[in-house]
């Protein structure tokens, strides 16, 4: 039996030791049970949880089959540093879409829950000697993760729908944004008409642009509205009959990095998959499971994509949506038709009373308003504009005391706070709760691709036959207590013999593509290359010198001085108590 005050220690030295390594949103809980006869095994480093991620494109696909059509809804987060007159976005599609406003909550619930996490549990084999009371007594559970306004307000509808060679087959505002969806008989005259109607333009985007235009492609121009600010930047959705996702990659090449991160995550009934890039399994060995996994993961994706090709996905995460938490998307106290009758004097306490802004905080964290959802303050910077010479914080939170400078014109601007209230944060909740309430199965694809390599557009589709993918990956290391050295056992049953005992080793030439696949609409997958039998092979090579695992019997009583001073460094302050308790 473990006393309290060991089981303590432990615990806040596992928890400090994964806080250092995993993001603060990671939470978990430790349980004292019994273990073997023979080793114990202790979650002493993990969860390690790589960072959420928001950079690159994140997409999310929901196939909606409410309808008497099917219909796909492609959901963007959008990222933009710079001057708002300049950010200009196209979009090519294949049919005439709805565009609508995206819920930025969920894409924070999707990377969160989905990003993957490292466990790495701690076992001692054979009879440790003096460390048998805690190597060979006990384990510690593993840990688990908590883990539009109208025309006239804006007046940039100005120039004639059809001009030459365009044709505008629909415009209109989807929140901060105004967009028009147009074709033409030729580039040129699109790219002159987008630039007649101040869509910045890139004049790398002219040959691209004619691909898509030779392949009956139509295209959605986005920009800011008039007057608004990049801080008002939210996901748009693009909405369209049919069921097959794409990911327009060929236009993203323009202003794409190197290894540029492509996140898509796809809400339906079973699993997607890329439908015409190939799909890798990754090789797990490839990380160095002795610091930590989670800083060599991208660079694992990377190389092993370019054993594909350099155009492929992995995935992350397949399973039940329902490890998305719901809480912060959508708050049934949120009611738009409230503002509508409210004194702008009181706007802000409404705001406080639907849970959306928290005011009076300066004496605690400097700051005297703090708002719970983005478009919060975009919406009150418009609506409620401070006057000159007041910090916007200190007037939100004393509207009263400065009742008499309140800019009751700003206050009436059409289409009016209560009208983008529902556009820009009720609507977009409450569609993203119903997404998720449709949907029963979520898959996360990655990867990570250059510019040179975007020259297909990958289309994606749901399968039937795949298994789940857990997106908590679990390694042990194994300190063997005789004079085998100490290794890494994997949950595919692998075992990788550590580098005297202490340093991972580097397995040169060693593939990190486990399985490269193509995954049809019907059937099982058809293998391209798998290189189990040759990652074996080097794994075997490796271990070939070197005896794994303790002795029989676990009689081996004398301890190798390294897997002392391994374990006392992870769990030093538990093992000196311990000792003490016994020598008293």
């Amino acid at each position: 039996m473990i006393d309290r005050q060991l089981n303590s220690r432990l615990t806040t030295l596992a928890a400090t030791a994964a806080l250092t390594c995993a993001s603060a949103l990671a939470a978990f809980s430790l349980a004292p049970s019994q273990a073997e006869a023979c080793g114990g095994t202790f979650c002493d480093a993990g969860p390690q949880v790589m960072p959420v991620d928001q950079s690159g494109e994140n997409i999310l696909f929901w196939i909606d089959q409410n309808e008497g059509e099917p219909h796909t809804e492609a959901h963007i987060q959008i990222q933009y540093e710079g001057d708002a007159e300049r950010f200009a976005w196209l979009i090519p599609v294949m049919e005439v879409p709805e565009v609508l406003v995206g819920s930025q909550a969920l894409f924070d619930r999707l990377l969160g829950s989905t990003v993957p996490t490292f466990t790495i549990n701690t076992r001692f084999d054979g009879d440790c000697g003096g460390v048998s009371g805690i190597g060979c007594g006990f384990a510690l559970e593993d840990a688990s993760v908590a883990g539009g306004g109208d025309e006239a307000s804006n007046g940039t509808f100005g120039q004639e729908d059809d001009v030459g060679g365009v044709d505008v087959i629909d415009r209109g505002f989807a929140g901060a944004f105004e967009y028009v969806v147009l074709t033409g008989t030729s580039v040129e005259e699109i790219v002159t008409w987008l630039d007649d109607a101040g869509y910045a333009q890139d004049e790398d985007a002219p040959p691209i642009l004619q691909e898509y235009l030779d392949e009956d492609f139509k295209f959605v121009a986005v920009k800011l509205k008039s007057g608004a600010g990049v801080d008002e930047i939210h996901p748009l959705a693009i909405r369209y009959p049919g069921i097959e996702p794409c990911v327009p990659i060929r236009l993203t090449r323009i202003a794409a990095t190197e290894d540029m991160a492509i996140r898509t995550f796809f809400l339906g009934q079973s699993r997607a998959a890329p439908q015409n890039w190939p799909h890798v399994s990754l090789n797990l060995l490839g990380l160095d499971w002795t610091t930590d996994p989670s800083a060599d993961y991208n660079e694992l994706v990377s190389l092993a994509v370019d054993e594909a090709g350099g155009r492929a996905f992995v995935t992350e995460y397949a399973g039940t949506d329902s490890v998305v938490d719901p809480t912060g998307i959508f708050n049934t106290d949120w009611n738009s038709a409230a503002f509508a009758e409210v004194e702008p004097v009181n706007a802000v306490a409404l705001l406080g009373q639907q849970g959306l802004a928290s005011c009076n905080y300066a004496t605690r964290n400097g700051e005297a308003c703090e708002f719970f959802h983005p478009q919060v303050r975009p919406l009150l910077e418009k609506y409620l504009p401070a006057p000159v010479g007041v910090e916007p914080l200190e007037y939100w939170d004393d509207l009263g005391g400065y009742e008499e400078f309140i800019d009751m014109e700003a206050w009436n601007t059409s289409p009016g706070f209560a009208a983008e209230f529902e556009e820009r944060i009720s609507m977009p909740a409450e569609h993203a709760i119903d997404m998720l309430d449709d949907a029963s199965y979520l898959t996360r694809l990655f990867t990570l691709l250059s510019p040179h390599e975007m020259l297909e557009d990958p289309l994606f589709h749901e399968v039937t036959d795949l298994g789940t993918v857990d997106n908590n990956i679990t390694a042990t290391r194994v300190f063997s207590c005789d004079e085998s050295p100490d290794y890494f056992e994997f949950t595919d049953g692998r075992t990788l013999a550590l580098e005297d005992s202490i340093n991972y080793p580097t397995l040169e030439g060693m593939p990190l593509a486990e399985r490269i696949e193509l995954v049809p609409m019907m059937g099982p997958p058809q293998v391209q290359t798998d290189n189990g039998a040759i990652i074996d092979d080097f794994v075997d090579e490796w271990n070939s010198d070197r005896i794994l695992g303790p002795s029989a019997g676990c009689s081996v009583t004398r301890v190798r001085a390294e897997a002392i001073l391994s374990f006392m460094a992870i769990f030093g302050i538990a093992w000196f108590q311990r000792r003490r308790r016994r020598d008293a």
